[in-house]
């Protein structure tokens, strides 16, 4: 077991979901600026973020440049930053009170310092689907002044999920990196599989959302692609099952976790494995 297990507690799904939104909004500017600077890539990973557990912080990647630098968000305290290639701070802004079009105008004077175009860095637009909609988008500000526990018990959900996935990097080839995506908050790897089914190419995804339209709390979810049949889905742990409504794919619910740090390692790793395995031999 991971001795850098973050144990996981129980959650209120409500406030829960409130301090999640407020995240889901807060990153966004790292895309954004990964759109506007980042190199792009074909799977649009140049929009994607890390985890990173030693600084907490959700950081994108390096935009190269006279001064590269990253874009990130420390999120118990709400603190947007720009940080250097070393992951060291080089300025930092307050979510607390502001609003998007400040913290906007933030990341552009500041990216600017470093020598980089910021003419596209455009503003936000609620992306068309599957994205919460919340007053920060029309002009609400941002209150850090509460519930810095909830959104540290966020970043257990990523820490942990960082910690199993990398496991399921190493053990099977053809994974892709761990990447999260400010579209859905949902922190991701896929397992590419030889061959196609149905002239689609087959692939396991394993990820983590923090709650979602599906579900109004953390869950994790294994997809094999293309999707199963309906009918006659392989067996899961305890606890677990399929989600077939828009998507079909296994699901263990935060609120179905054990209570006990190593008992919720071993559960999750068992959950993960045996899905997985369903979703190769099904599809092998």
């Amino acid at each position: 077991m991971s001795n850098l297990w973050r144990q996981i507690n129980p959650i209120n799904p409500q406030t829960f979901s409130a301090s999640r939104v407020q995240l889901h909004y807060a990153i966004q500017f790292i895309p954004i600026v990964g759109l506007a600077l980042a190199t792009p890539q074909e799977d649009y990973s140049h929009i994607a973020m890390e985890f990173n557990s030693e600084s907490n912080t959700f950081i994108g990647k390096l935009i190269s440049g006279k001064t590269p630098f990253r874009v990130a968000l420390e999120p118990v305290n709400l603190i947007a930053q720009i940080v250097d290639a070393q992951n060291h701070p080089i300025a930092e802004f307050s979510w607390d009170g502001k609003t998007m079009a400040e913290a906007l105008d933030w990341h552009k004077q500041e990216i600017a310092k470093l020598g980089a175009d910021t003419s596209q860095i455009k503003s936000f637009e609620i992306p068309p689907d599957d994205f919460p909609d919340a007053d920060f988008a029309r002009g609400a500000a941002f209150d850090a002044s509460q519930d810095a526990e909830i959104r540290q018990e966020v970043t257990h959900y990523f820490a942990n999920t960082q910690i199993l996935l990398q496991e399921i990097t190493l053990a099977n080839s053809g994974s892709t990196p761990i990447d999260i995506w400010a579209h859905h908050f949902d922190m991701a790897i896929k397992i590419l599989l030889p061959g196609e089914k149905n002239g689609e190419p087959m692939s396991i995804g394993i990820g983590m959302s923090p709650g979602d339209f599906s579900y109004n709390e953390p869950y994790w979810y294994v997809i094999p692609w293309p999707y199963l049949p309906k009918e006659n889905l392989p067996a899961l742990e305890e606890g677990s099952f399929w989600h077939t409504q828009d998507w079909i794919g296994a699901v263990l619910l935060s609120s179905q976790l054990t209570k006990d740090p190593d008992g919720q390692q071993k559960q999750l790793r068992k959950f993960l494995e045996l899905a997985i395995t369903a979703g190769k031999t099904f599809w092998g």
